[in-house]
């Protein structure tokens, strides 16, 4: 995962000083488990993790392009027999380009994400949210032998949120998200049909973002 760090790290630094980023919380709820094999247990219900974007729109109107990089972890103990506990790790890191549309407040110039004028709550906060993507999935551990299961997948989301203007330079953005992805083979790890073709990564994915708008001369 070194190259994926030095990626995240690059893509921060290129990224404009007047522009609006935005720093993501992030978790997805699985929709679909895997048990283990000795206690049946139900692994990998939640992954969480950090994200970054980029932000802009058009001029007119309020249709917002918000490309991201995000990167979950989780991990999970396994009961190997009476004597040793195994861990497995899971890790997904991705990038989305995202696309948010204002519908009640569409045709609209205003720099609306950070409130900076004044409007309707719902009116001007409330978006919906698609993000068509790609990850990469790694499972792993150090405890039990067994090659690492690394996938790259398809995803997409779609949800709804709203932004909450903090000031004019900060806005806090909550949103939720049905994702539907591609599935993954574990089967490295968990001697199983189904473990051949996971949908683990299916679920909801909730984001708490901040966005950060660095361009104070506009408003």
């Amino acid at each position: 995962m070194d190259r994926w760090y030095l990626i995240i790290a690059l893509w921060v630094a290129v990224l404009p000083i007047k522009a609006q980023v935005g720093i993501k919380i992030v978790t997805t709820l699985a929709q679909y488990k895997i048990a283990e094999t000795v206690s049946n247990e139900k692994l990998f219900s939640t992954k969480a993790g950090l994200g970054i974007d980029y932000w802009f729109r058009l001029k007119k109107y309020r249709l917002e392009v918000m490309p991201a990089i995000h990167f979950q972890t989780a991990s999970e103990e396994l009961v190997l027999n009476d004597q040793s506990i195994g861990v497995l790790n899971w890790s997904f890191i991705d990038f989305a380009p995202g696309f948010q549309i204002y519908p009640l407040d569409f045709k609209n110039d205003c720099q609306c994400p950070t409130f900076s004028k004044q409007g309707k709550f719902i009116k001007k906060g409330l978006f919906l949210h698609l993000a068509p993507g790609i990850g990469r999935s790694v499972l792993n551990s150090n405890t039990i032998q067994g090659t690492p299961a690394t996938d790259w997948i398809g995803f997409v989301r779609l949800g709804i949120g709203i932004d909450i203007g903090l000031s004019d330079l900060i806005t806090w953005s909550p949103s939720v998200s049905y994702q539907l992805s591609q599935p993954l083979d574990w089967s490295p790890f968990f001697q199983s049909i189904s473990s051949q073709n996971l949908r683990i990564n299916n679920g909801l994915f909730l984001a708490a973002r901040f966005g950060f708008r660095m361009d104070k001369k506009r408003y």
